[in-house]
């Protein structure tokens, strides 16, 4: 059986809502909450991030063939199961970082479901998926793995779950908050997560990198980040 704990922060009300393995950052009005001074920061922070994203692109610890993969028109094919995630041996990917599959896996399963939203598609972005790599070890050594949001000025995703838990699964349970999720009034459903879907498909949300760890338990943690960030309250995906 999966076992899964799901999270998301709300950083308009520094509130954490827990209610079971996946964790949305959402961004209020023009930045952190829009308060005197922290838009500021981190418009700067942004704008900072936003010229190392182009600058040290060819320069993170991805080949740099990886860093401008795009989807193909059709979804991965489905991976064999074991447990919640899928066997990462039967897939070919490592248990802790990623390779060349699961990069391909990462983008294409992305571009899917932006392509059914009608929004552009991303590209892998090599300084996201070091950070997002270097965060999720972080989490692993520092925090038992405890699904904790990081300060940067990224969008982000995290997703645990029970074993080897494949990309198919991580991004087909993010999307799948669709079912909750009303354009109309831009809102979700009472009690019910939508930030992960909205993080997927945002459509000014250019790139994406990703990290992976196998923690003590065995869990998977994973960790994805996107620029420009979406998820702004208030604001609609697209």
């Amino acid at each position: 059986m999966a076992r899964i704990i799901s999270q998301t922060l709300v950083v308009l009300c520094s509130c954490l809502l827990v209610a079971g393995a996946a964790a949305s950052k959402s961004f209020g009005g023009g930045g952190y909450g829009g308060e005197e001074g922290v838009q500021q920061q981190v418009e700067a922070a942004a704008a900072n991030a936003g010229e190392q994203l182009t600058s040290a692109a060819a320069e993170a610890t991805l080949t740099p063939e990886t860093s401008s993969v795009e989807a193909s028109s059709t979804s991965p094919a489905t991976e064999q199961q074991a447990g919640y995630g899928g066997s990462a041996e039967a897939s070919s990917e490592p248990l802790n970082g990623l390779n060349e599959k699961a990069v391909n896996d990462i983008i294409n399963e992305h571009n899917v479901f932006r392509a059914k939203e009608h929004v552009p598609p991303i590209k892998w972005n090599t300084t996201l998926a070091k950070f997002s790599q270097d965060y999720a070890e972080t989490l692993k050594r520092d925090k038992d793995c405890q699904m904790i949001h990081s300060d940067s000025p990224y969008g982000e995703n995290l997703m645990m779950g029970s074993g080897a838990l494949s990309w198919k699964t991580t991004v087909d349970d993010w999307t799948a908050e669709k079912k909750s999720y009303h354009y109309g009034d831009n809102s979700c459903d009472p009690g019910q997560m939508c930030g992960h879907y909205t993080a997927v498909i945002w459509k000014d949300t250019t790139s994406v990198g990703c990290g992976r760890v196998l923690c003590a338990n065995k869990d998977t943690m994973i960790v994805c980040s996107y620029w420009p960030p979406g998820n702004y309250i208030g604001k609609k995906p697209y």
